[in-house]
Formats: structure tokens, C-alpha cells, sequence
């Protein structure tokens, strides 16, 4: 299914990068998006690091970042 993500111009796009390292498994990295603005991409980053959360020591086992990449549409 399309998503509707103001891409119809030329511009930037945002991604999320998530790292979670749950104690005692390894590591797993994945992506999230595009998006239209950053603080879209911030948010998943923040979503994910506060639910993948030890309960008992409280500290988060996630880590993430955002990227940008510049698209530029041309006629197939």
C-alpha cells in the first residue's frame, strides 16, 4: 500500500534506526519509516527505547538514531 508522506516534491525523508540489546541476546537492528519530517523519526527512536525497558533495573536495552536521505523524483 502507498504511503502519502508529502514526497511529492523533491526534498528529504527521515528515518528511524533502532539497536536493541536485550541481556543475554543479540542484537538486533532495524528501521523505521520514511517520514516526512524528523520529529517523526525522533518519536519512534523515543518509543522504542522507553517500551523496550528492563522492569526491574528500569534502564532501556535500546538505543536508536535518525538519518535523512534527499530524494529526487525522475519519469521512469
Amino acid at each position: 500500500m502507498a504511503r502519502n508522506i508529502g514526497a511529492d516534491r523533491n526534498g528529504d525523508v527521515y528515518r528511524a534506526v533502532i539497536t536493541s540489546t536485550p541481556p543475554g541476546k543479540p542484537s538486533s537492528t532495524w528501521h523505521e519509516g520514511p517520514y516526512a519530517k524528523p520529529g517523526a523519526a525522533r518519536a519512534r527512536v523515543s518509543f522504542w527505547c522507553n517500551y523496550l525497558t528492563d522492569s526491574e533495573t528500569g534502564e532501556s536495552y535500546a538505543t536508536g538514531y535518525i538519518e535523512k536521505a534527499t530524494t529526487t523524483w525522475a519519469r521512469v
